[in-house]
């Protein structure tokens, strides 16, 4: 097995994403941090994202034994919850608590499991190019109605990606507290409903040729008023390219567009983590 990795700080203050590697017990990881909406950063200068994502990847890292994925990723979530307390984090609001996306992989020799949480994601890719998402990114149709009133904004003349964020504030706060609950997305946020929102499954290695994970910031961006880009158009090019030439490219495409007026997203350019394991 060859792999290929990648993490990219975007345009904020650090990189909040993070990937892991344990060879020994054959995981492999992509981590997303969320940061909370109350400000917090500690004495290293570290923000509440930054902390989980490193919190998990270091919980992969240092597995070892029978444990299943889900429960892997249920006590990393425990373990930010006693984090928080000791920085005496209000854990009663969701919008001041830290958080992390993940998607997790264990290889064997005849099949694959996976755990997800968040957004990130896992492609297994066969050897005649069929994409399969192994996941699913579990805030997209949350996402839709900021997008929804971002486009709106452009559309009534605003022009600066700071006033487009203020236009869609009163989405965004809300749509934190739609975190483990019903109707809303699963995420690692110290929340003990976390568990309960965790996506798991297994496929065998059958003409399997490689496997994808990814964090949001690398997913093809939509163009305002055009259509939702296909699994394909991400995992493909990343596949035939290689990771860092397709993350190159699309820098490349954000950094165009500098206010976000011509593809969806809400900051220049996101945190980009990706890993990709090449099988024989």
């Amino acid at each position: 097995m060859k792999m290929e990795c990648i993490s990219v700080a975007g345009s904020g203050k650090m990189n909040e994403d993070a990937y892991a590697t344990n060879q020994a017990e054959h995981l492999f990881a992509v981590v997303d941090g969320v940061s909370s909406l109350v400000p917090y950063e500690n004495a290293a200068g570290q923000t509440g994202g930054a902390i989980a994502a490193q919190l998990v990847k270091q919980y992969v890292e240092e597995a070892n034994g029978a444990q299943s994925l889900t429960e892997l990723l249920a006590d990393a979530n425990l373990k930010l919850r006693e984090c928080m307390k000791e920085e005496q984090i209000d854990l009663t609001k969701k919008d001041a608590l830290w958080g992390a996306a993940c998607a997790l992989v264990r290889v064997s020799e005849s099949h694959i499991e996976y755990a997800q949480t968040g957004d990130c994601m896992v492609f297994a890719v066969y050897a005649d190019d069929t994409v399969r998402p192994l996941t699913y990114p579990q805030v997209s149709h949350l996402e839709q109605a900021a997008f929804a009133k971002w486009e709106s904004g452009i559309q009534d003349g605003m022009r600066q990606r700071v006033e487009l964020i203020e236009h869609c504030r009163d989405i965004l706060v809300s749509n934190r507290y739609l975190a483990n609950v019903a109707g809303g997305y699963g995420v690692i946020n110290g929340e003990p409903a976390c568990s309960e929102f965790l996506e798991s499954g297994r496929i065998n290695r059958i003409h399997l040729r490689a496997l994808v994970l990814l964090t949001d910031g690398l997913f093809t961006p939509r163009p305002y008023g055009g259509p939702e880009p296909k699994w394909e158009d991400t995992v493909l090019p990343i596949i035939h390219k290689g990771l860092q030439r397709y993350t190159d490219e699309l820098l490349l495409l954000e950094n165009g567009d500098p206010e976000c007026l011509h593809y969806v997203r809400f900051k220049k350019s996101d945190d980009k983590t990706g890993m990709v394991l090449y099988f024989s």
